[in-house]
């Protein structure tokens, strides 16, 4: 049996106690969401306590549940991450950069305004 160099250290999140602290913080019922998913009680129970799921479940949990629990994981991971996802902020920091500007000429009209009352 061949050693590797490299230990892979498993620090990815308990995606059945982050599903189960969601059911348990928003008053959810276990039964409700087995006959919303078509899925058996034991079987909702047995996800709750699995370390991982798939992917297309946990998509299929997220649209039942009406919460997203993949951005719940991306914010867990660190901020330098490259994402293909869409800026959501870009709008806002546009807004902002124009404020700033505007907020600019408004001082610079009034520093005007200034100088000249004083004299």
């Amino acid at each position: 049996m061949m050693k590797t160099k490299y230990l892979q250290k498993n620090t990815s999140p308990h995606l059945g106690k982050l599903l189960k602290a969601h059911i348990i913080k928003h008053s959810v019922y276990r039964s409700s969401l087995s006959r919303y998913m078509e899925r058996q009680p034991s079987t909702i129970e047995y996800y709750l306590k699995q370390p991982t799921l798939q992917t297309a479940l946990l998509w299929e949990l997220s649209t039942a549940l009406k919460h997203n629990f993949f951005k719940d994981l991306a914010a867990q991971l660190p901020a330098d991450f490259t994402t293909n996802a869409p800026d959501t902020t870009l709008p806002f920091q546009e807004r902002i950069a124009a404020l700033e500007e505007e907020a600019k000429l408004t001082n610079a009209k009034l520093e005007e305004l200034r100088a000249v009352v004083r004299k």
